[in-house]
This record gives C-alpha cells, structure tokens and sequence, in this order.
C-alpha cells in the first residue's frame, strides 16, 4: 500500500493559487451580474409645486445608466430631459398659477432607462391659492436686557425639520421674525425635495408698531395677502406676564408706581437673569415698550378679520383663564404654560407635526411633556383651553362667587404656579376647590372645567421653575392646566378686577 507524501509547502502555494485563478472568473461573473442590475429611483413619488407661476420645487434621479423622460398634462417645464449614470437632480417649474381653492394635478413625469430595462413616474400637483391652514410664527422683538433671539432661531430651524419631512401639505408656514428691534421680516418656509427652503415675501424699511392692535393687525394683513387660507393659526414667542398689563393704562385700576419713600417694585423674573442662570421667557420684550397686552392682541386679530384655530404662546405664564377669556371670540384654542417656560421654548421638531393637518392637541401636550421629563433643565407645564367652553364656565363660576367667598387664610394652601411673593397665579381647579363647598356646585364646575382644560390636554412635569428670587423649583401636587389671579393679594394683581374674565365671573361693583 502506498505511502502518501504530506505536501511541501511549496505545492500548498501552487495549490491555492491555481484555486484563486479558477475562482475569479467566477466571482468576477457575480460582480458583473449585481453591477448590471438595472436601477431607475426618484426621491419623490409626488411633487408639489407652490401655487404661484414660476415656483420651483427639485427631486433626485438614481440611475445605473442613461435614462430620458416624457411628461403628460401641462401647465409645468421640467428640466432637464435626459440623464446618465449616477443621481441627477431634476427641476420642476410652474408656468402658470393655480387660481383654484384646491390643489390640482398637473401631469405625470415617466422616466425610462434608455435600455427600457427600468422605469418609474411621479406626479405633479400644484397647491391652491387659498390653503387648508396657513400657520404664522410671530416672534417679535424680546428687547435688549434679555434677548431670546438665538432661541427663536432654534425655534424657526425646528419648525424647518418639520416641513423638510413633508408634514405641511396644503398647508403654509409664514414667519415673522424681528432679530433686532429695528429690524423685521416675513418669509415663508416650504418643503422641496425632502428639505426646508425659506421664500422672503418682505423685508420692513419701517418696523411695524407691533404692540398696537393697528401694527399687529397690519401684520396679520399681510399674511392673509401673501398666504391665503380658509383657516389661520398663529404661535407667539417671547416673554410674558399672562394677563398683567403692559401698559397700565390699559386698566385704569392698575397700580400705579410708588411713591418716593415707599418700598421699590417687585423684580420681575427676568431681572434675575444673569450668567450661568437658567433662562425663561415672556410675552413681549422685558421692558414696556416692547410688550403688547392682551386686550391689543384680540383687537388685532379682530380687526385683520382671522379667527385663529389656535393661539399657541411659547412664553411665561399664559396660560391663564384671563387671557383665554379675553381672546375666546378670535381663537378656538389656546395653547399655553401656566408657569415659567425655559428658554429653549416648546419643542417644535418633537411635536410641530400635531400643529399641522387635523390637530392633535394631545399629541402636542405628550411631545412636550416627553421633552421636558429628559431635558437638562426638566421643568414643564402645558394646557390647552378649548375657547367655546368658556362662556359656560364663566356662567358657574358666577354662580360659585355669588354663594361664596374665599377665605385668605387659606392662600398658603392653594397650589400657586409662580415665583413671586405674594403669589400671581395659582391653580384655578385648587382655587375652586378651596373657595365653594357646595358639593352639587362644585361637581358642575369640575364637568366644566373638563370640558374646557380637558384631562388629555394637561401635562406638567413633576416641578416647575422660576427665575424670581435666584431661580428655584417649586413641587406640583395639583395640576388644572390653567391659573387664575382671583384670589392673589399681590399689588401687580389690582387690575384683575378689570378683566373681562372677572367682570364675568363677579357682580358688578
């Protein structure tokens, strides 16, 4: 029997390397055969082109070869016709205006690789005139001691995020922005092949007198002339001090300044700002001349002839039975913190797609709660006022003042949603609920209140914070999604009893 020889290194050498010779045909062949399969993609299956003649809108072409196009329907040029390997990006560009309430299609493009191997289409649509919704972010000056610019910014750029991801639809974003007290600007934001781009609509050489209802319904004018719509909404960022007057002659009763010798005003909170300090915000800028009140706010609105679907304020303390009250006629919603809001704002790229199409006011209230519980700074409070629920809890709420009066020494007690000394804002359920102990009344202003703050559009984080007095967090133990300033014995408070929203809830002095 034969003896077989182990191989010499030298004959493992020559083995393999005849074996890799044989192979690379072969793995040659399976390069080939995946290169050569044929690949013809677009980025979009649609695209929708803004409803003005000579709006452009872009979308990509992925091709393994050459490939052309043939268009059907009219009333677009698309360029360029043909292309070769690799991505092309193609324009589509309108030739004439859509005047029609609804979005039209105008055509189909087909691509074709040229060896017929692979082909696919898109369609072409063009928006209406008159939009579903037309959403305006207005952020007007914040003034110089405590400028929230940079934040705006990062407010705009998120709200971009989610129009890059297609959520507008027949709707349009338009934005407001005063980066300097001296400098304004209105442009709008549209989507354009999976990103955001910015169309400049006007550039102010004179900046509006945007805390008198003349200036912001001038303002608003223009949006309606730039972007029209069957139905407005309009988010506001900046400072704010709730239903506080800006202004003091805007209630005659508010307090006046003291005199030399008394004891100096309260700080405000954002006078405590300072390096290192955890920033909130407001309605208006920190000093007077860049604040708007309330009552100027409604009659703008008014005036520009909007109702608003809702009012979202990204600031300090407004969401207030007040401040709804007063706006109920020019908004159906308002969106809004009872307590201070960091400075960052609402968190726009988590929740900006429940502002748009069928609202989702729950979704809003969960996004920002979700952001808040894991932000660095985890203070959050939010509530949603359904408006056409306030006529009717006003109606009890009369009743319950009518039959009973608040005892102060109970004002240690009550759940307050503020910084100050003496407290502003307090919890309106806790209010109540420590104010009428008539059980048939109270269980009619807890339906009430449901109805107008429901459960689902209440969230707050399990502490919320102030900047006054240094900056501190405070606990929440009850939680309404709206404050009152009814029972407060602050000074800044007097003028409350010249709010419509007690002027309804009260008897007539």
């Amino acid at each position: 029997m034969a003896i077989q020889q182990p191989e010499t290194p030298y004959l493992q050498i020559i083995r393999r390397a005849l074996w890799l010779l044989l192979a690379l045909p072969l793995l040659a062949g399976c390069s080939k055969d995946e290169a050569e399969q044929p690949v013809l993609e677009s980025s979009a299956d649609e695209i929708v082109l803004r409803n003005t003649a000579g709006s452009e809108a872009t979308f990509t072409v992925t091709a393994t070869g050459p490939w052309m196009l043939s268009t059907t329907g009219g009333g677009f040029d698309i360029s360029p016709a043909e292309g070769t390997r690799g991505e092309t990006t193609l324009t589509v560009t309108a030739t004439r205006e859509n005047p029609d309430t609804r979005r039209r299609t105008l055509g189909r493009v087909s691509l074709r690789l040229s060896s017929g191997a692979a082909e696919t289409g898109v369609e072409i649509v063009q928006s209406p005139a008159v939009a579903r919704r037309t959403v305006l972010m207005y952020l007007p000056w914040s003034g110089p001691s405590q400028p929230l610019t940079e934040y705006f910014r990062q407010n705009i750029a998120d709200m971009e995020s989610i129009v890059a991801e297609g959520h507008l639809q027949d709707e349009r974003l338009l934005v407001f922005f005063m980066p300097t007290a001296k400098q304004a600007e209105l442009f709008e934001v549209y989507h354009d092949n999976g990103t955001s781009l910015r169309h400049e609509l006007k550039t102010y050489d004179e900046v509006p007198a945007f805390t008198t209802s003349e200036g912001i319904a001038s303002i608003l004018e223009e949006v309606k002339q730039f972007a029209p719509a069957e139905k407005y909404a309009m988010t506001i960022g900046c400072h704010g001090m709730a239903w506080l007057p800006a202004h003091p002659e805007t209630y005659p009763t508010a307090t006046a300044a003291p005199r030399a010798g008394t004891a100096a005003p309260e700080k405000e909170y954002w006078e405590y700002a300072a390096p290192g300090k955890i920033l909130t915000r407001w309605f208006g800028g920190s000093s007077s001349s860049y604040q708007t009140d309330i009552p100027t706010l409604a009659r703008g609105i008014s005036a520009a002839g909007m109702k608003m679907d809702y009012i979202l304020f990204d600031d300090c303390y407004m969401s207030s039975i007040e401040v709804a009250f007063e706006l109920r006629k020019v908004t159906d919603h308002l969106i809004g913190s009872t307590s201070e809001i960091m400075a960052y704002g609402f968190p726009y790229a988590r929740m900006g797609h429940y502002m748009f199409g069928e609202v989702d006011y729950a979704g809003i209230c969960n996004a920002f709660y979700d952001f808040y519980m894991s932000y660095q700074f985890p203070y959050g409070t939010i509530g949603v006022t359904v408006c056409s629920r306030l006529d009717a809890l006003a109606a009890v709420m009369q009743r319950i003042n009518e039959k009973h009066t608040f005892d102060t020494s109970q004002l240690g007690d009550l759940q307050q949603l503020d910084g100050y000394s003496p407290v502003r804002f307090f919890d309106l359920g806790d209010y109540v609920r420590h104010l009428c102990t008539d059980q048939g009344l109270l269980s009619q202003f807890e339906e009430q209140l449901e109805l107008t703050v429901p459960s689902a559009y209440r969230k707050h984080t399990p502490e919320y914070y102030s900047m006054s007095y240094g900056g501190t967090a405070y606990p929440i133990r009850t939680f309404s999604g709206v404050t009152t300033s009814d029972p407060s014995t602050s000074p800044s408070t007097t003028a409350k009893r010249q709010t419509a929203w007690w002027k309804a809830t009260h008897k007539a002095e």
